[in-house]
């Protein structure tokens, strides 16, 4: 009886194996460019690829008005022409998709290097319980550590992080609400919801006494975007622990890049308090990650104010201008594993 049942689950086994290898090489690539194009093209250049570049929309977001529409992995490719740098872009990704990315590089092609951009925002609670959040997961359930064929029937059950808009939205204003915002100084909010609200009440007026109501809409999103301490259990911190730890086990240089964010505007919108933490997370990221074979570029206050695309929003889409200065510091310091590559482009 007992060799009966052992020779089932074998024989079940077996055909399970067999599936799952007929769906590697039949339907696997269909399904896979469906829900994650940007893991497949990878796989197809790989043979190409010097350096890959992952990034979110900060890479390939372009004014109309700008003289070159090249992206910021493009301009940084000018300083190395004799290399191939290979941008995997994806609008609002983040160290939660980047993370599995990297899982799906060929060890018979590895990259020379991998440059991942290190958005600050993408730490912040708007990011992490956005609404686009559960499409994002859905994305990645092909590519998860498991067999392909038992990705593709979890992903037929929706089972991922797939919690709805409303759920979402009760996370992100139950930790504005409760979240402490921590400073090392005596400040009179503690909560981003007792900040926003002070602002939010007439914090800017018009000289008749009327309310600015832009004005005050954009100061208040400077305070829910960047009104946070980022820490050790920061869920980001958890994904990009694991890159930084991947990249090392598999000796390829790791590059994160920290985007630019507007200094200028969150001084003169809100104040030196919000400079602060916004400095204060960025040395928490120097400090943990630029060390052994990883390098943080520093770009928090690399572009001016009026080099942003967006006046009246908060994000990290920079006019031509500020995509060189983010491209030129980027190759800035590949020049120094990259040095005999390196040509002055601008």
């Amino acid at each position: 009886m007992v060799k009966q049942i052992v020779i089932r689950i074998l024989g079940l086994a077996l055909i399970i194996i067999a599936l799952n290898f007929i769906y590697n090489f039949t339907l696997y690539d269909k399904d896979l460019y469906n829900e994650c194009e940007e893991v497949l093209e990878m796989k197809k250049k790989k043979k190409e690829t010097d350096i890959l570049y992952f990034a979110e929309s900060s890479n390939f977001n372009v004014q109309d008005k700008d003289s070159t529409k090249l992206c910021i992995s493009e301009m940084t490719n000018l300083f190395f022409p004799k290399l191939k740098i290979i941008a995997v872009n994806k609008p609002a990704a983040h160290a939660g998709l980047y993370r599995y990315w990297l899982t799906q590089i060929d060890p018979s092609y590895k990259p020379k290097a991998v440059i991942v951009t290190l958005n600050m925002r993408s730490f912040d609670a708007p990011w992490i319980h956005s609404k686009l959040e559960t499409p994002l997961q859905e994305c990645i359930m092909l590519i998860k550590p498991y067999p392909n064929l038992v990705n593709r029937f979890l992903l037929s059950l929706n089972a991922y992080d797939n919690k709805t808009e409303a759920e979402r939205e009760k996370m992100l204003q139950n930790e504005w609400e409760w979240t402490e915002i921590k400073f090392p100084f005596p400040f009179k909010y503690n909560t981003v919801r007792a900040w926003d609200n002070n602002m939010g009440w007439g914090g800017y007026k018009h000289p008749d006494g009327s309310w600015d109501f832009p004005k005050i809409g954009l100061a208040c999103h400077y305070i829910k975007a960047f009104a946070f301490n980022i820490n050790d259990e920061n869920p980001r911190v958890k994904d990009f622990d694991f890159i930084a730890d991947w990249c090392a086990k598999n000796k390829i240089n790791l590059y994160l890049n920290l985007m630019a964010e507007n200094i200028q505007y969150a001084d003169s919108l809100v104040g030196k308090e919000l400079v602060f933490l916004m400095k204060e997370n960025r040395d928490y990221l120097v400090k943990r990650y630029n060390k052994n074979n990883c390098v943080v570029i520093d770009n928090l206050e690399a572009v001016p104010g009026k080099e942003y695309s967006d006046q009246v929003w908060t994000n990290e889409h920079y006019s031509y201008k500020g995509r060189m200065t983010v491209s030129k510091n980027v190759a800035n310091k590949l020049k120094d594993q990259f040095n005999n590559y390196y040509i002055k482009a601008y």
